[in-house]
């Protein structure tokens, strides 16, 4: 279960110059890719790791299984690019533009997506059965863990943009560079 919990901030001319060195040079492609990632992981994957709790938030998480605090702290948190169009379908169903992020942050484990999003929806046990429903789960952790949903996600994500940003610039700059060469060749 990967839960994408997304900061969002636009680069104008990112996406499209990504697509167009893929076309002409995908080792720079490749290059960039590795440079979005390493940096994402330097700035923003600390960032939220600083604020992550040492141990498991709740006596319940503490094992090494698939909802675990120790399984899912060692998966993590990934940075991926994406240079995806908008969706046909949505476009179909009347939507005039779909925003797509370039570069997201997201969880891969279990427990950390839950924990992290707890008491967003509106059903707060999220169970029906109520032998299985514990409807104190998210005042506990909002006790622990500051309140409100993305609890660590957005709230460290959110204080690295600035660094993230201004370490990225120069691979930025290099791929809207070469995007523009290439875009100024006149083709016969």
């Amino acid at each position: 279960m990967a839960v994408d919990i997304t900061a969002s901030m636009e680069i104008e001319g990112l996406k499209e110059s990504l697509k167009i060195v893929n076309k002409v040079d995908k080792s720079l492609r490749l290059e960039v890719g590795r440079d979005i990632k390493r940096i994402g992981e330097k700035t923003v994957v600390a960032a939220i790791m600083q604020i992550l709790p040492p141990g498991a938030p709740m006596s319940g998480m503490e094992h090494a299984k698939r909802t675990g605090w120790f399984n899912s702290k060692n998966k993590g948190i990934k940075v991926k690019t994406n240079t995806r169009g908008a969706r046909r379908r949505n476009i179909t169903q009347g939507a005039q533009y779909e925003t797509l992020a370039v570069i997201t942050v997201q969880t891969t484990g279990a427990a950390l997506a839950m924990m992290d999003m707890a008491g967003k929806g509106p059903n707060r046990t999220r169970n029906s059965n109520p032998k299985l429903a514990r409807p104190n789960f998210v005042d506990v952790l909002n006790q622990r863990l500051g309140s409100g949903p993305s609890r660590f996600m957005w709230r460290g994500g959110e204080k690295a943009i600035p660094d993230f940003q201004r370490e990225l610039k120069p691979s930025i700059d290099r791929v809207i560079y070469r995007a523009n060469q290439e875009l100024m060749k006149v083709k016969l």
